[in-house]
């Protein structure tokens, strides 16, 4: 990977989400926009990118994938327990460490993950990490309800299956099925699908910025400890991804995968799914607006020290 290439690419998306956070502060963009937007990312345009990602993925690696899926789900478990060794290492306090523990599980894999990998690797790489990272939807909905419920004392939390079913969840089951089937979408249905799944970098970067301008920015960048645990989330998480990858012997190609998402910041949805559960999401915004922040300096970083 070219350095100069990625620093680019980041330059790129990063100034889209300052266009983002100066749409919101002028009044263009405000909380119900916000809700608008990742609603239609959430169930059309980043689908439908997963879906035109599948259409254009090589159907040599069907067995590959199947592994992919398996992997995905281990590489999540091995969070929950790598995110239960570092708050009691840290020493974080007891009642903030089931939130700092599902922090560390869910990254931004998705809204952030899938601009950054279209932009360095590909439309193919999107695909693939939706396969990596299809547990997410399960675990998110099951563990991190568990952690809210652990964090407010609140043992009557019920876990939301039904959630699990989102539109999001099936399209890329749909999407996993295009793919194994080798069924193939040409001319001007794929074009369609691949211009409007194309606009969730953009539309992606723009919700991110309007939503940072919504959270009180001085706060979050004052707080060190959200420095200490973004250098966790940032830092540490991707450097072990890539550590294990190769120890392992998984392709480079799959290594830049597992290593660029891991590196994401915190991921919005836990703080939606919080919210819903009535829990105190603080703690959280500080950390989302101070790992979001970071991830434009650390995503390069990452990618041109490990994967150049």
């Amino acid at each position: 990977m070219d350095v100069q290439v990625i620093i680019q690419v980041m330059l790129k998306l990063f100034f889209i989400l300052i266009l983002g956070f100066i749409l919101n502060k002028v009044g263009i963009l405000d909380t119900h926009t916000n809700i608008k937007i990742s609603s239609l990312i959430a169930k059309v345009t980043a689908p439908l990118l997963i879906i035109a990602s599948s259409l254009s993925a090589s159907t040599d690696n069907r067995a590959q994938v199947l592994i992919i899926l398996g992997a995905g789900f281990l590489m999540y478990i091995g969070f929950i327990l790598f995110g239960k060794l570092v708050v009691t290492v840290c020493r974080f306090p007891k009642k903030d460490r089931p939130v700092y523990e599902c922090m560390l599980v869910f990254s931004n894999n998705a809204f952030m993950g899938y601009p950054v990998l279209q932009s360095i690797l590909g439309m193919g790489a999107v695909f693939y990490s939706s396969m990596l990272h299809f547990s997410f939807n399960i675990f998110a909905y099951t563990y991190a309800v568990l952690c809210f419920a652990k964090a407010d004392n609140d043992n009557k939390q019920k876990l939301q299956w039904k959630k699990l079913v989102n539109p999001g969840f099936v399209l890329t089951i749909f999407a996993f099925i295009i793919f194994a089937s080798g069924f193939r979408i040409t001319g001007f249905v794929y074009d369609t699908i691949y211009m409007v799944g194309n606009v969730t970098a953009p539309l992606s970067m723009i919700l991110l910025g309007s939503t940072l301008a919504l959270y009180p920015l001085k706060e979050s960048l004052l707080d060190w400890h959200c420095y200490a645990f973004s250098s966790v989330r940032l830092l540490v998480l991707p450097i072990l991804s890539f550590a294990i990858c190769k120890l392992l012997g998984v392709s480079d190609y799959m290594t830049s995968i597992v290593t660029i998402t891991n590196g994401m910041p915190v991921a919005a949805l836990i703080m939606m799914i919080a919210n819903e559960h009535h829990s105190d999401t603080r703690l959280l915004i500080r950390n989302i607006v101070v790992s979001t922040a970071l991830s434009v300096i650390t995503i390069p970083i990452v990618v041109s020290l490990l994967l150049t």
